[in-house]
């Protein structure tokens, strides 16, 4: 052997043109060797990956597990492969890589102001405005004030009429199939629009008073639309959480944005901050904009009128506009539920019917899905997000996915959209004291009862693999040890 050599090597001697060896570096040599030869080889990938699946908790829990060497292009192992599971937001890559693939990079949103009727010479705009939505999540007040500024080039200083917004692209099913009515105020689970302003939702900040006076509440943006009720009270500072008990409800039956704000807030609380999803995102978009145009154009007689579709022949004034790669971005980086059931509502929109739902958007993931080689009528989707409880994938179908988009033009922009793990979105806690530390870029996904994590990890040899892990079946109080096993698995995968 050559270790057994070296040792040999270091204590032979020449007495009388014979070669003498030291008995005792022979003996050291010797059990060196044997020492070396009796330790265990180095666990496989394979054998990891059993053990941390053979754990008791796997008993209740169920796991589905695939990886592939997309550098050697060849399964390296696979577990319940064809397991149907809800997939949480890693219905997010289905839905990114789909829009990708069918929109491209090169798409962008856009949202329009238009008019009709006469501007005179004076800069007097005698007629109706339009504000047209165009699905896009990212929309936000300060593109309002980009559409503001494009009427103002139009040479407009003042206007008399109405206006109007747009929402005829959608159908008026303001929530997808099966999402928990229980979540109504969850800035997570918006209410769609086809022109979704500030995420559908309002920030309320309550501010601590003096004892026995009620805190100061405030919303970003102002406006006139959201209602707030002020039952709250400020009272002693006190080191006790407890004292900070502020609650905030809503009638869900009255159709109106009527917030109550009760409970307490200490005086040594900081502010408190927290968003709150809008009803009849249409009616806010609209108050909005209209309340911006009294303000930049004083002397105007505005009506914020309702919605219609914009007519033929109106003239258009401007967009405010952005990319596809900034909304998918947000939508895997944050797990932003509202952009991706925009892209669907995108993916299905038809201009010669006008309309799109949320129904036509699926109909295109399943179409695409035939390109993966899989037969789409072998799941069950019903959302973009993944809010659903009826959504059901495999990971057989979510490695195809990113083996897919590996090969893709837009695979940079899918790829960068992803976590990393330790750094930033969804996995900027996890996996900051393991080997996967910086190496996985992955969607996470988590539901009652579900976890799931896909995505890609790049290996000790630089090999590249795309993976997908989901843990099914386990209660609430336990989501933790799931997560765990995922970034236990991810930490294999990467040493």
């Amino acid at each position: 052997m050559y270790t057994a050599s070296f040792f040999l090597n270091q204590k032979i001697v020449y007495f009388c043109g014979k070669t003498l060896i030291d008995m005792k570096w022979l003996l050291f040599a010797l059990m060196y060797v044997a020492t070396v030869a009796a330790q265990p080889a180095p666990a496989t990938l394979k054998e990891r990956l059993e053990r941390l699946l053979a754990d008791e908790f796997y008993q209740r829990a169920t796991a589905g597990v695939v990886v592939y060497d997309l550098t050697d292009q060849k399964t390296l192992y696979a577990h319940n492969e064809k397991r149907l599971c809800r997939p949480a937001s890693n219905m997010k890559l289905l839905t990114s890589a789909t829009a990708l693939s069918a929109l491209t990079s090169e798409y962008t949103f856009r949202t329009g102001v238009y008019y009709t009727g006469t501007i005179d010479e004076t800069g007097h705009l005698h007629g109706n405005l339009y504000l047209a939505g165009g699905f896009d999540p990212e929309l936000k007040s300060s593109d309002l004030d980009v559409l503001l500024m494009q009427v103002k080039k139009a040479g407009v200083n003042r206007i008399n009429g109405n206006l109007y917004l747009d929402a005829s692209m959608a159908d008026s099913t303001f929530w997808g199939k099966a999402w928990s009515w229980d979540d109504d105020m969850e800035a997570f689970q918006p209410y769609l629009s086809p022109i979704p302003l500030n995420k559908g939702v309002v920030k309320l900040k309550v501010i601590p008073a003096s004892p026995e006076r009620s805190p100061i509440i405030k919303t970003e943006p102002e406006s006139s639309f959201i209602q707030v009720v002020n039952r709250a009270t400020t009272v002693w500072r006190s080191t006790e959480p407890t004292r900070n008990t502020l609650r905030f409800s809503r009638d869900f039956a009255d159709g109106y944005n009527r917030i109550t704000v009760s409970g307490t807030i200490s005086t040594s609380a900081n502010a408190y901050e927290t968003m709150i999803s809008l009803k009849n995102p249409h009616g806010y978009a609209l108050t909005l904009f209209a309340e911006k145009l009294s303000e930049q154009f004083p002397g105007s007689n505005i009506h914020a009128a309702g919605t219609m579709r914009v007519p033929a022949g109106a003239q258009n004034l401007g967009y405010a506009t952005h990319n596809i790669a900034e909304v998918v971005r947000q939508l895997n980086k944050e797990s932003d539920n509202l952009n991706a059931e925009m892209l669907l509502y995108v993916l299905g929109y038809r201009k010669d019917e006008g309309t799109t739902s949320t129904e036509k958007g699926v109909a295109v993931v399943q179409q695409w899905i035939t390109q993966l080689g899989l037969d789409p009528k072998a799941y069950s989707m019903v959302d973009g997000s993944g809010l659903s409880n009826q959504n059901y994938l495999t990971p057989e179908l979510l490695v195809a996915v990113l083996k897919y988009m590996y090969q893709s033009p837009d695979f940079e922009v899918f790829h960068q959209s992803l976590p990393i793990a330790g750094i930033d979105g969804t996995l900027a806690n996890r996996m900051k004291n393991s080997a996967a530390y910086r190496k996985v870029n992955a969607k996470t996904g988590s539901l009652t009862g579900v976890s799931t994590l896909s995505g890609y990890v790049t290996a000790h040899n630089g090999h590249l693999l795309a993976f997908s892990i989901m843990i099914q079946n386990f209660v609430e109080r336990t989501s933790y040890v799931a997560a765990n096993y995922i970034d236990k698995i991810c930490a294999a995968l990467a040493e």
